[in-house]
């Protein structure tokens, strides 16, 4: 399945990715070679759960966790 990634706010990139099917939301961040805890997934502007199984055509947003203090 294919499933298009927009990484925010640091990289403003969009990536295309090819995934099994029944592929979770962490296989799909991890594809991308990142670290799911360092980032907020969304769908339709809704966060979702690591293990959220993703479907094919899906759109995500994945917004980087930012800290400080």
């Amino acid at each position: 399945m294919r499933v298009t990634v927009h990484i925010l706010p640091t990289r403003k990139e969009t990536k295309k990715i090819t995934l099994e099917e029944g592929a979770t939301v962490e296989a799909a961040i991890r594809k991308l070679g990142l670290f799911p805890d360092q980032w907020i997934p969304l769908r339709d502007e809704v966060p979702l759960p690591i293990d959220e199984v993703l479907r094919d055509g899906d759109v995500l947003k994945i917004v980087a966790v930012v800290s400080g203090g």
